[in-house]
């Protein structure tokens, strides 16, 4: 039976996807989640680099880029054999723009089309409303199915006027972390601790809360000066960062510099709690990763985390920016070694039962299968 895209695709074949994603030399969000994602797909997954290959692009070298980029998708679609195109932009003009192009071109060769909003910018969002709402409906709207972090973004996809399936999916905690965190020895927090070391990873720039996260170490280093914290990340602000942190005569803090693999598990093993004063996300993926590891997390209500993040059972969550908020919830944390235990015990459990890749990845084929006609009707409720 022919799916939303007007293809029927047997069950037992598998589907041939074209999935866009950011050069594997920009480190972020979604070049995390789709790298997690990558060992799990079933169905012949094809990554294709599109974006930005460095931090300062000029105009110029971007609008070459872009043709570049959309001449080499052209003609990888008219070559391959592709069911389905997953585009992955966040809800931001470049971003839109680059992914609109991308989707013309894709319906143009008959293409079911997958568009999954992995950011959302507040700002971008009311230029759409109230300027070019007409022009996001006559391209997106063409988009089979959305896919979005959060119910929160499903609501707002709707106000612009996208009338279309929209599914809410998670985000992947990489399997491999899951298991090392099984590995790890959850603390028992059966004392007060000599040390206490908070962990803040991220690109380190202004809107991931950088400054705030420094501001917030400084208040708590007040009271409890036993502290530390390790800043783990790179990114345009990572310098001033430092700066900053010298300049405010913080010591104990610690920054590491982009981890992956075996050193990003070792941060979270060291750390007590996990800090992230995020301004906007979509779903991030860090602060799923530091539950696996048992880490008690103190956040922003941020994106999708307002769908499950349970206060005073996994940490600790805000609407506010302020340090002085985020540094009384870790002060809770610091001085309550049996709140930090069943904390540890809960964040741990929930992230193996919640998060793992493999499952993320299936959940994404079970779409696949609803676009071209092939999922059951647990999807057609989910839309």
């Amino acid at each position: 039976m022919p799916g939303l895209s007007g293809v029927a695709i047997p069950a037992d074949r598998p589907i041939r996807v074209l999935l866009t994603t950011p050069p594997t030399s920009r480190r972020g969000g979604v070049t995390n989640y789709l790298h997690a994602l990558r060992p799990y797909f079933r169905n012949s997954v094809q990554y294709f680099p599109i974006g930005s290959r460095c931090d300062n692009e000029g105009i110029a070298t971007a609008v070459l880029r872009l043709l570049r980029d959309s001449w080499r998708f052209a003609r990888m679609l008219r070559r391959g054999s592709y069911d389905i195109v997953h585009l992955n932009p966040s809800i931001g003009l470049k971003a839109l723009l680059r992914d609109g192009i991308l989707l013309v071109i894709a319906k143009t060769l008959h293409k079911a089309v997958i568009v999954f909003a992995h950011g959302w910018d507040d700002a971008c969002e009311r230029i759409l409303a109230k300027r070019l709402s007409r022009l996001f409906r006559l391209v997106y709207g063409r988009a089979d199915v959305f896919i979005v972090l959060g119910s929160g973004f499903k609501k707002r996809l709707r106000l612009l006027g996208y009338d279309r399936a929209v599914f809410v999916q998670g985000a992947p905690v990489d399997d491999d972390l899951v298991r090392d965190s099984q590995r790890r020895r959850l603390r028992t927090c059966a004392g007060v601790r000599p040390s206490f070391n908070i962990l803040f990873l991220a690109r380190v720039e202004k809107k991931k809360g950088i400054y705030e996260a420094l501001d917030t170490y400084r208040i708590v280093k007040q009271t409890h000066p036993f502290v530390s914290l390790t800043v783990a990340g790179d990114g345009p602000e990572l310098t001033r960062a430092v700066q900053y942190a010298r300049g405010q005569h913080l010591d104990g803090v610690v920054f590491t510099g982009h981890v992956e693999g075996t050193a990003k598990y070792e941060v979270f093993k060291t750390a007590d709690a996990y800090l992230f004063p995020s301004h906007t996300e979509g779903l991030p993926i860090s602060v799923l990763e530091a539950m696996a590891y048992g880490l008690p997390v103190v956040t922003r209500a941020v994106g999708g985390l307002a769908d499950f993040f349970q206060d005073g059972t996994m940490g600790f969550i805000t609407e506010s920016r302020d340090p002085q908020v985020f540094a009384s919830m870790l002060s809770r944390l610091v001085g309550d070694p049996s709140l930090r235990s069943s904390i540890s015990v809960f964040n741990w459990k929930y992230a193996r039962h919640q998060f793992t890749a493999s499952q993320v990845a299936a959940g994404l084929e079970g779409i696949y299968r609803f676009v071209l006609g092939g999922a059951d009707s647990a999807f057609l409720r989910a839309a």
